[in-house]
């Protein structure tokens, strides 16, 4: 059942119809998302196993409110829907820093990055040697002990040089890309339509993959010849193709999909599919969701065909928020963009997480839950008498998903010199170059406009110590900050950290 109380809690109790406005978001029943059941059709029976498979689906830059997971109509999304009708969309979903290489560090490690030095995202012109620290284990090699065969697909961005390969990071197999960003496809492919934004005079041609942006497989990091292929298609059919031959003994299939990521290419079919959205830019955006979107619904067939999907945990997230330079994003929400920026638009993102097995059906939940969540979820799924490791930062997903916290839960986000903190609806912003700290009710005012500092001070100086306390113990960054400056987010003033 969802629970619609919370969810307009969530939003705020005044000025959503304002807030809001030309895409309000609806409250569905559960009933309304697109049925697993179907694909079930002339599938193996499902076989109990004892340890879950792991299909953790990261996707690239896609806004909060661009899914219909949580009842929204201007872009549908049926069949990452089909993940939350099989178990839960977490509202109130955050990764562990508003850029993509960081994010995917916290992700891959359940740490929180800047605890290790992972501050900065990393720059595939200018840092050399950065890359995700040795010391630092990924759930591949987590999970390798325990009997399981993993495969990255798709973007990397955790460090070009031999030694943060993937295939020496735990995963038996890599096929994809080790930079921040790539091209789709040859843009004189027939059928495909690339769109310019008002961002691309900045930007490299797109007539070509370059450096670290091409395509490789394999240990050797052999190159692929696929410039004539769709890239959402590719990292689609590869990560069935791992499903296929790995069902029947326990896996994980990281799926890191660059859709939505600039530059804007999909298949003309797809575009046709959205006519009536005029910006073009929008519209391009929009059918990379879509392609996206029907990549996932493959990968759950499979699953279904091969009889192992109520013994699979999948996670669905985004590694960040929309970034507003680009144009393409939703001006109708408050959490639509803020990629690089700390305010609920760059770390608020879709999150959705299934386990047939073990998990009822909740609908929409509110309960703040982390991407380091998904560390200490898989291994305490894989083992449930082992201790935990030390040193994860995150919390049990299936425990979120089922009761909420006695304790609202304490979330710290920080690349210096911008900070946030959130425990329960407060949340705290500061930034040390500025010298400003805000304090917002989320509640009440979701999209961060009211800064409280003045009337709450006994909480904003409650929050400002945990937020200084985990500052103060954090290491010198192994690469330093590339720039801030001012942007406007919405109609606020806000810091961007890269």
């Amino acid at each position: 059942m969802i629970r619609a109380t919370r969810m307009c809690r969530l939003l705020g109790r005044a000025g959503l119809a304002a807030l809001l406005a030309g895409g309000s978001l609806g409250l569905v029943a559960t009933a309304d998302f697109a049925n697993p059941a179907q694909a079930r059709a002339a599938t193996k029976p499902p076989v109990q196993q004892a340890q879950p498979n792991v299909v953790v689906i990261l996707v690239d830059d896609l806004g909060w409110p661009d899914v219909s997971s949580y009842g929204r109509s201007d872009v549908p999304t049926p069949n990452i829907d089909r993940i939350a009708k099989s178990g839960v969309a977490f509202s109130s979903g955050y990764v562990a820093a508003s850029v993509c290489a960081v994010s995917r560090a916290g992700l891959l490690t359940g740490r929180m990055p800047a605890s290790f030095g992972f501050t900065y995202n990393i720059n595939d012109e200018g840092n050399e040697g950065a890359g995700l620290p040795l010391a630092e284990k990924t759930l591949a090699e987590r999970l390798k002990p325990l009997g399981y065969r993993s495969a990255a697909i798709g973007k990397w961005h955790q460090g070009s040089a031999r030694q943060f390969y993937p295939t020496n990071r735990g995963f038996d197999e890599f096929f994809g890309f080790l930079a921040g960003e790539t091209v789709y496809v040859d843009p004189a492919t027939p059928g495909i339509v690339t769109t310019p934004t008002k961002a691309d005079a900045n930007k490299p041609p797109f007539t070509q993959r370059r450096g670290n942006g091409v395509i490789v497989e394999g240990p050797d990091a052999r190159s692929v010849a696929n410039f004539d292929k769709y890239l959402t298609t590719e990292i689609t059919d590869r990560a069935v193709d791992f499903i296929d031959r790995s069902a029947g003994k326990p896996f994980f299939a990281y799926v890191a999909y660059n859709a939505p990521h600039w530059p804007l290419q999909v298949p003309q079919a797809y575009y046709d599919r959205f006519a009536h959205i005029k910006d073009p830019v929008r519209r391009t955006y929009v059918a990379m969701i879509a392609a996206m979107d029907d990549g996932v619904g493959k990968i759950l067939d499979t699953l279904e065909r091969k009889g192992v999907r109520d013994d699979t945990i999948i996670v669905f997230l985004s590694d960040n928020g929309c970034p507003e330079q680009f144009g393409f994003c939703n001006p109708d929400h408050p959490w639509s963009w803020g990629k690089f920026t700390y305010l609920e638009g760059g770390i608020r993102v879709p999150f959705l997480f299934s386990w047939p097995r073990r998990l009822k059906p909740g609908g929409i939940v509110d309960t703040p839950v982390s991407s380091m969540d998904i560390v200490p979820t898989v291994l305490k799924a894989a083992q449930p008498k082992a201790p935990l490791p030390k040193g994860l930062d995150g919390q049990d997903l299936l425990a979120s998903a089922q009761h909420p916290p006695r304790t609202p839960r304490m979330l710290i986000w920080g690349q210096e010199p911008v900070f946030a903190v959130r425990q329960g609806p407060l949340k705290l912003w500061r930034s040390q170059d500025w010298n400003q700290t805000h304090l917002y009710d989320l509640d009440n005012d979701p999209a961060e406009r009211t800064d409280l500092s003045g009337t709450q001070a006994e909480a904003r100086e409650r929050l400002e110590r945990v937020m200084e306390d985990w500052r103060a113990k954090l290491p010198k960054p192994l690469w330093p900050l590339h720039t801030t400056r001012k942007v406007v987010v919405d109609g606020r003033e806000t810091e961007w950290v890269y």
